[in-house]
């Protein structure tokens, strides 16, 4: 795959996006943005973005909202496992949204599309269904909601049908958004929250299976509709106590997942248990913040697809994380982190000791994903430092540098698939960094987001049997953001 094609189609869509001589000419004049004649009046309001909700003029109970968003993505090293893909790769992720909301007094549906598809994709390159899931219903649900239910102030739902959810940071489930395509749920959701912002969550479902799922039809982008997998359940009760102390949330968890081979479909057979407990207090300006969660997972499960042996799941995940919000006219903020999730030791002690992020989300925490996703929330061990800046009202800056380890030097390094059982390769993955730029070029309707990432390959990827041997890979994308 040639750079000079890769390289071209950026440059083309830079400067068909790239700002003027002055980069605040195509930004709204706001209270925060002064216009060039000076800073702005007293009583000068931000202006509304445009929705399509307000333009087609619709009745209070139905409302319409979408996105088109397209980004070009670049990679330069392949640091996957020796295979068939090519040493360097780009893509093109698009991806377009419609939504339907239906509010009748207490009644409530949603029905929402998303057309996610890839373009310039080839044999070489990495395409699967969390890339490409074109014309797909990914949430069509009736429910229920009210006030004062159960106490003065709060509010109560129930919903049926599929949809997407977040839970807590979302590292165990997720509506994912860096990702062109999203997880989805059949089954029933529950959520109680009192007036004080206290939170009980319950559910029961079906995931979805994305399809098609072989590789020319997805290469092709073939829409075939996604169904359910009556063998796989996942079901759980999530809870948060709101200010329980110094200002900080406490969240308790319980998720459990029983998945078993259907047929023409293969599974690692999970069916474990997954408890955990999350402390956070929110950044705010000249305040530390904090983060603390661990979760424990224990039950069976095999150690990939094509395992017949049903092994003692026994894994862990810790996350730690403290920053500070300075303040200044570009609100800095420092975060130092840490990320331990447990790999297996021993493929032959019965157990299975790699830790399974399920269904959660890694970009926010570990670095764009699309064709890169160098770090994943499984075997690793990885401590980091983000610094976030806001040099303008419509400018965001966030730098990050993580130092990548192997939990278990024996086990698979899993984002490349790169393994040494005998652990004679180390444990040091390399030297992650990332430099990403938001543009709000019009707040709430237009972004622009450029992105550079770095893995400074260390000494198991440079060693270990089934490495590639490209060593250090880099990435770059640029995406627009329409939302309206």
């Amino acid at each position: 795959m040639q750079h000079s094609k890769a390289l071209a189609a950026l440059a083309a869509l830079v400067l068909a996006h790239s700002s003027p001589a002055n980069p605040q000419a195509n930004v709204p004049a706001t209270a925060n943005t002064p216009s060039s004649g000076g800073a702005a009046k007293e009583g000068d309001k931000k202006p509304e973005p445009w929705r399509l909700t307000k333009a087609a003029a619709l009745p209070s109970w139905l409302k319409l909202s979408g996105m088109q968003r397209t980004r070009f993505e670049a990679l330069d090293g392949q640091f996957r496992a020796a295979n068939t893909l090519d040493d360097s790769d780009h893509q093109w992720a698009v991806r377009t949204t419609l939504r339907a909301d239906v509010s009748l007094e207490r009644f409530i549906a949603t029905a929402e599309m998303w057309d996610a598809r890839q373009y310039e994709s080839d044999r070489g390159s990495v395409v699967d269904t969390t890339i490409v899931n074109s014309a797909e219903m990914v949430q069509l649900y009736a429910g229920y909601e009210d006030k004062d239910v159960f106490a003065a102030g709060d509010k109560a739902s129930v919903i049926f049908g599929r949809h997407t959810m977040d839970l807590g940071n979302r590292r165990l489930v997720a509506r994912n958004d860096y990702r062109n395509t999203t997880n989805t749920f059949l089954g029933f959701n529950a959520r109680w929250e009192s007036q004080s912002k206290n939170v009980l969550q319950a559910f029961f479902t079906l995931p979805t299976r994305r399809l098609p799922s072989d590789f020319d039809s997805v290469l092709d982008n073939d829409v075939e509709l996604d169904d359910e997998n009556r063998h796989v359940k996942f079901w759980g009760v999530y809870g948060t106590l709101a200010e329980l102390f110094d200002k900080a949330n406490l969240e308790l968890y319980y998720l459990g997942i029983d998945e078993q081979d259907a047929p023409g479909l293969a599974t690692a057979n999970r069916a474990f248990s997954t408890v955990g407990a999350r402390v956070v207090k929110r950044p705010a300006a000249e305040l530390f913040d904090y983060e603390v969660e661990a979760t424990y997972q224990f039950g069976d499960s095999r150690s990939s697809t094509t395992s017949n042996a049903d092994l003692d799941h026994k894994a862990e995940h810790v996350h730690l994380e403290a920053g500070y919000t300075f303040d200044h006219a570009w609100k800095p903020r420092g975060v130092l982190q840490f990320d331990y999730a447990s790999g297996d030791d021993s493929p032959t002690d019965g157990e299975n000791n790699r830790f399974d992020t399920l269904f959660g989300a890694r970009r926010w925490e570990f670095g764009p994903t699309g064709i890169f996703g160098a770090i994943a929330r499984s075997n690793v061990l990885t401590p980091g430092l983000r610094v976030f800046l806001q040099p303008r009202s419509d400018i965001e800056v966030m730098l990050v540098y993580r130092p990548v380890y192997l939990a278990s030097d024996t086990d698979t390094y899993v984002p490349g698939g790169v393994r040494d059982q005998s652990g004679g390769s180390g444990d040091h993955v390399g030297d992650f960094s990332e430099c990403r730029l938001r543009w709000h070029v019009a707040p709430g309707n237009w972004m622009l987001e450029f992105g550079v990432a770095y893995l400074a390959a260390g000494e198991f990827l440079d060693t270990a049997p089934n490495a590639s041997g490209n060593g250090d890979t880099s990435y770059v994308y640029v995406q627009s953001l329409f939302t309206f």
